[in-house]
């Protein structure tokens, strides 16, 4: 009997040094798994990796009427607390023709004061091959709605649409992978009945154009939003700080998503 335990006793040291000997040549994985096991190591992001490139692109709501920095201001830096590393890209750093009243945060962006949306798809292609976004948050239509094009013809949602598409045709050309965030705009500048038969275009619009590498996300920004003169806009318009907040973080929101 005695025998038998001290043969029992003498196999488990001896697994426990040849255990602990391979432990300290190269961990448990190596020993069990062999000496390749980048397969079932845990992959951690470099510390040092490329942040995503986000593009605001839009009109004065975008790009911030004065006196207001716009959404894109509480935007970066819910991003920044978020530990989200992420750079804002566009091909100017303006609020309006005017600079930013608080000029704290990532300027730059694609906010075209005025602009309709088949002005900002004639101009896209320079501000795409130039910045490279990663993604696009895009919030138009607002000057579509009951103006003139400029043949003197009266822009429709169903125009504005079709300017969409190719817009985010375009931006799916120059990134396969591009993410697109496509808004449904706030009701404001007097166009809050023309606002409803355009947004309801929006989700099948994302449909059509979105893809299993450049998904097409449409973001909510009617709901809610109160164009009311000291509501959540500062002239019927364009956001103001209360306003700016709604936006800001329904594009948070959409953002987790894809970052």
């Amino acid at each position: 009997m005695r025998r038998w335990w001290l043969t029992i006793i003498s196999i488990v040291v001896a697994f426990v040094v040849i255990f602990v000997g391979v432990i300290s040549k190269g961990g448990f994985n190596q020993a069990v798994f062999g000496a390749d096991n980048n397969a079932i190591q845990p992959v951690l992001i470099a510390q040092n990796y490329s942040p995503t490139r986000i593009m605001p692109l839009g009109d004065s709501i975008t790009g911030g009427q004065p006196p207001q920095n716009s959404y894109r201001r509480l935007l970066w830096f819910y991003l920044l607390n978020a530990a989200y590393n992420v750079d804002f890209v566009g091909s100017t750093q303006l609020n309006c023709g005017f600079p930013a009243p608080m000029p704290d945060f990532d300027l730059d962006n694609e906010g075209h004061c005025g602009w309709r949306s088949d002005q900002i798809l004639a101009n896209i292609d320079g501000w795409l091959s130039s910045n490279r976004p990663d993604v696009v948050l895009i919030h138009l239509g607002t000057n579509d709605l009951g103006r003139l094009d400029d043949f003197g013809h009266e822009r429709t949602a169903e125009d504005a649409i079709e300017s969409l598409r190719g817009i985010i045709q375009k931006l799916q050309n120059y990134n396969p992978t591009v993410k697109i965030l496509l808004a449904q705009i706030i009701p404001s500048c007097g166009n809050e009945e023309r606002s409803i038969p355009f947004n309801s275009l929006i989700p099948n619009l994302a449909n059509q154009t979105s893809t299993y590498q450049s998904p097409v996300i449409v973001v909510d920004q009617y709901t809610g939003f109160d164009p009311q003169l000291g509501a959540d806009t500062f002239d019927g318009c364009h956001p103001n700080d209360t306003g700016e907040w709604k936006m800001a973080t329904r594009w948070l929101e959409a953002l987790k998503n894809v970052l």
